[in-house]
């Protein structure tokens, strides 16, 4: 796994490959099917540990409002993603059930939107807001670094969203309590997967740019 952060992160993840580890290796590629099934169990693999550790509760302080500590949580969430080339990249590649830094994040940020005394269906619509923001804030300054993501329909995302409910209904709830509360309304069209909305986001933003290069008013 460490071989494999290095290469994305010196030649980007379309380098990575289990052939290309295996060869490296000096074993057949057969010999890391033990490991792992695929390279997409291999990149979800890269991703949650890239992720690992993520928090976006640094420097919070008992005195702050709650517009101090979704400012503060917001930053961290920027300066933490810089702190890993990688992230991004992976996570528009990550296709599994979210890794727990996700989870946790979306722990806070309703915590501090709950107590700040918004309704639960308000809560979840802010934060599907934040989280846009920030992911089209950071695919805009890294946009050169990404890979292809290709366009989930319907039925893959309702599959997603439906498996995205049951993780969050088994969170520990001692751990994720707000999480679990607000499982259903979250997956019912307010609140995408982690690497649903960021991949949305990815091709939205390459859309727009292509559109304005096209125009005339940017050269790319």
């Amino acid at each position: 796994m460490a071989r494999a952060l290095e290469l994305g992160s010196v030649e980007g993840i379309d380098a990575v490959s289990l052939r290309r580890l295996a060869s490296e290796f000096g074993v057949t590629p057969m010999a890391l099917y033990r490991h792992v099934r695929d390279k997409q169990d291999l990149i979800n693999a890269m991703t949650e540990i890239v992720l690992e550790g993520l928090d976006v509760t640094v420097g919070f302080e008992p005195s702050m409002s709650w517009t101090q500590r979704v400012r503060r949580a917001m930053l961290n969430y920027k300066e933490q993603m810089d702190a890993r080339p990688l992230a991004l990249p992976l996570s528009i590649a990550y296709t599994g059930e979210n890794p727990v830094a996700f989870w946790r994040m979306l722990e806070a940020l309703l915590a501090i939107l709950l107590d700040a005394g918004f309704a639960r269906r308000q809560a979840i619509v802010l934060i599907r807001v934040v989280s846009n923001l920030l992911a089209g804030y950071l695919l805009l300054l890294r946009q050169d670094d990404l890979g292809g993501s290709e366009r989930l329909d319907d039925r893959q995302l309702d599959l997603l969203r439906r498996r995205m409910e049951l993780v969050q209904l088994s969170l520990p709830p001692d751990e994720y309590p707000n999480l679990i509360a607000s499982a259903r309304p979250m997956v019912a069209g307010h609140c995408r997967p982690h690497h649903v909305w960021v991949g949305t986001h990815a091709r939205a933003h390459r859309r727009s740019v292509t559109r304005v290069a096209r125009s005339g008013v940017i050269r790319r």
